[in-house]
């Protein structure tokens, strides 16, 4: 991934910033008394049949009962906050680029607070294709937002996770942790 001096990367939050995944397993224990298995997450559109919702109902369900319990619970990812640091300090700006519902932004500014992870600009409208905003870069854990930067002629780095598909975005800058983007980047 080659880019200009300051340019503006677009970071997304759940599966890039935080490890979303333990929370929702925890919210479906308890709002449904149903144990999901992570590992059987294979695609964002998975679905739970003892719920009858898919994963990704699942999150909007926890985001809208119990946003703070739900987003604030969430750990970020190993080297998270040290890798927007490293982009910020290799003169990048950077800024959180989000598909969570605009009445959670608060609660993900204070998390991002409460982990100390930096940024420079928050998106607080983000259009579903998330290669419709200015910037150079988007990272994220979701192939196709990925696959649609790239569309645009912006850069893109795709965070493995078990349901994000690394052929559906060629050209990605493929990476499993924070410190493997930034060390391919800076």
């Amino acid at each position: 991934m080659n880019l200009p001096d300051g340019a503006r990367i677009l970071v997304d939050v759940d599966g890039t910033l935080c490890d979303n995944m333990p929370r929702l397993v925890e919210y479906v224990e308890r709002e449904h008394d149903v144990t999901l298995d992570p590992e059987r997450v294979t695609e964002w559109q998975y679905h739970v049949p003892e719920v009858g919702m898919h994963v990704g109902e699942l999150i909007d369900a926890a985001m809208a009962d119990h946003p703070e319990w739900f987003l604030l619970g969430m750990d970020p990812l190993p080297g998270a906050a040290r890798g927007m640091e490293r982009l910020q300090a290799a003169g990048y700006e950077v800024h959180i680029a989000t598909h969570r519902p605009a009445e959670t932004h608060d609660v993900t500014r204070e998390w991002l607070a409460d982990h100390d992870i930096p940024y420079d600009g928050y998106e607080d409208d983000v259009p579903r294709n998330k290669g419709d905003l200015p910037g150079h870069a988007l990272v994220d854990d979701y192939h196709r937002n990925v696959g649609n930067a790239l569309d645009a002629g912006k850069a893109g780095a795709l965070f493995r996770q078990p349901y994000s598909d690394p052929a559906a975005c060629d050209g990605a800058l493929v990476v499993e942790t924070w410190d493997g983007f930034v060390e391919r980047l800076v």
